[in-house]
Order: C-alpha cells, then sequence, then structure tokens
C-alpha cells in the first residue's frame, strides 16, 4: 500500500480548500455523521449549527467529536484525507465570531456590505437565544491526514 501522511502544510492547505466536511459524534457505542460546510481558521476548525435534533441531543451528552475532509486531486490519481479529533466548544466572543463569519462570506462569495452588519446584528441580538445558530470550534486533540493514490484499475 502506497498510503502517505500528510505533511502540516498539506493537511492546512486541504481544511482551506475543501468546501465541506462531515462531522462525527458518538451516542454510546452508536456513531452519528452529518455533512457540515465549514471554515478553517488560525488551525481550528468553525462549524455554525442549530441547537437542536438528534446531532444536539447527543452533543450535549458528549462533545468528543470527529471531523473529516476528504479530497481527489484533478485526475482522480489520488485522495488525500484529514480527520480533526477534539471536543466542541461555542464560541461566544463577538470578535472571534465576527472572525467567522468574515471567513464564511470570503469561502461563499458574499459580498461584506451586504451581510456582514446584518450578520453580526443577528448573532449579538440571539447570544441568549438558546435555539439560534451558534458557531462552534473544534479544539483539537488531533489532527492527522493520509494520501494514496487510487487503487481502482491496477
Amino acid at each position: 500500500m502506497n498510503m502517505k501522511k500528510l505533511t502540516k502544510e498539506e493537511m492546512d492547505n486541504l481544511l482551506t480548500t475543501v468546501g465541506d466536511g462531515v462531522l462525527a459524534v458518538a451516542d454510546n457505542d452508536i456513531p452519528y455523521c452529518i455533512p457540515f460546510g465549514f471554515v478553517y481558521i488560525k488551525e481550528k476548525v468553525y462549524l455554525s449549527l442549530f441547537p437542536m435534533g438528534r446531532k444536539w441531543d447527543i452533543l450535549k451528552r458528549n462533545n468528543k467529536v470527529c471531523f473529516n475532509v476528504f479530497s481527489w486531486n484533478k485526475d482522480h490519481s489520488e485522495w488525500a484525507s484529514v480527520i480533526v479529533e477534539g471536543v466542541l466548544e461555542q464560541v461566544k466572543e463577538i470578535k472571534e465570531i465576527e472572525m467567522v463569519v468574515k471567513a464564511n462570506m470570503e469561502k461563499v462569495g458574499l459580498d461584506p456590505a451586504n451581510y456582514l452588519e446584518k450578520r453580526m446584528a443577528y448573532y449579538q441580538k440571539s447570544m441568549n437565544n438558546p435555539n439560534a445558530v451558534k458557531i462552534f470550534r473544534i479544539e483539537a486533540a488531533n489532527v492527522d491526514g493520509r494520501k494514496m493514490p487510487t487503487v481502482i484499475g491496477q
């Protein structure tokens, strides 16, 4: 097998350029995975989520998570994957929330002139609303990545 460990630069590049990932949580011995958009800033993965549903019920009991991003190269001759393991913590500082909102805007191509002020007003107004969307970060205990050439057809 030609599986190779990704360098820190390769892992950072993948986490910066991939659009979506998968968040895995564990309900005792039952795993549960959900696709998520995310941003990667200063070596942290940030997610926006509503505090409701199955994922939230699980996270209230166990905030240990695993987050995965995956990508193929252009000709599908090699894949690469990064896994971030850690705990999910709510971001409560408004400056950090603004940093995440700005990064999300850049990632999806929204104009800050039309979006930032409204979005920040929402977060400031809804900080104490338990049902409003919240921003969370993964405090990583382990980050690891691998890449491997395609083996199909060989």
